[in-house]
């Protein structure tokens, strides 16, 4: 139903409480995602922050000839790619696995299960490396303790190795993300019309054939939104993560577009070079959105922008 001005106005007057509660968001959301939008103009200037934008001598498209052009550059996109892609392999069927466990075990063990799968999201990524650097510290953490004393084997670095590093970050992420993404699935799921369950049952349908001929086709919408919109963070670093447990000995593996981009900005103050990187990101991700939303259109029905 499309609501006029006044029809919208004398609903926010009516649920004036329920406003409230997204004020916060909203704010936040006009703060830190649409107010830096203003400033991507500081990405055609050599940007001096104390003569301002009026001040600051104007380069056009330089500042992103020289980001193309830098290697790296490319290293940390390849690397941010790398990553991103392969959180997204290895979240994404987790997530709809463990929702079609959840979905399957009795109510008592759901909760505890989702609880606990759950919980790793509401946890900063500060004290997550915190807490994984000392799990994995070279001398005394406890897996290198289990690798020594257990297996025989020599204690591995695996936030100072290129070989590791890149891989504990993703497995983090699927450790923190995976239990968010199935409490979403799930939802979709207890959605899904028990009859369409009594029917199958009644035709002799077991609980695997159910699973895949009912759950997974009523929740492919959902499926196809969520796997969309992942596919546009491919592009995005996951810059507090990383930033939390990177060192320069893990630049060649382990340097993300956004880690790089902070260094350029806040080390060697080249702003409008920065600002040039995070959009032409911001402009990628878009497109790939947009591309992925396209070819999945053209493959079936369900339309995600």
């Amino acid at each position: 139903m499309k609501l006029n001005k006044n029809g919208l106005w004398r609903d926010m007057v009516n649920n004036r409480a329920l406003y409230l509660f997204i004020l916060p968001s909203f704010i936040g959301v006009l703060l830190f995602s649409y107010g830096p939008m203003v400033f991507l103009s500081v990405s055609f200037f050599e940007f001096d922050p104390i003569k301002g934008i009026s001040g600051s001598p104007f380069v056009g498209w330089e500042n992103f000839r020289v980001a193309v052009s830098d290697k790296y550059f490319w290293q940390a996109f390849k690397n941010t790619v790398f990553i991103k892609f392969s959180e997204t392999l290895i979240t994404f069927p987790v997530s709809v696995i463990l929702s079609l466990f959840l979905f399957e075990v009795g109510k008592l063990f759901k909760k505890i299960v989702q609880t606990a799968t759950i919980l790793p999201y509401f946890i900063s990524w500060i004290v997550v490396s915190a807490l994984f650097k000392n799990l994995l510290a070279p001398d005394g953490g406890l897996v290198n303790e289990i690798l020594v004393h257990v297996f025989g084997m020599k204690s591995i670095g695996f936030l100072i190795s290129n070989q590791y590093f890149p891989w504990v970050i993703i497995l983090q992420d699927a450790w923190k993300y995976a239990g968010y993404f199935a409490v979403i699935y799930h939802s979709a799921m207890i959605m899904v019309d028990t009859t369409l369950y009594e029917v199958a049952t009644v035709d002799g349908a077991g609980r695997w054939k159910q699973m895949f001929s009912i759950t997974i086709p009523c929740i492919k919408p959902t499926l196809i939104t969520m796997f969309v919109l992942l596919t546009g963070y491919i592009v995005l670093g996951p810059f507090e993560q990383v930033f939390a447990q990177y060192s320069p000995g893990v630049y060649a593996s382990g340097d993300i577009v956004e880690t790089y981009s902070y260094r350029l900005g806040l080390t060697q103050y080249r702003y409008g070079l920065a600002t040039a990187i995070g959009f032409m990101q911001s402009v990628l991700a878009t497109l790939i959105v947009l591309i992925a939303n396209f070819f999945i259109l053209r493959k079936s029905e369900e339309k995600v922008l």
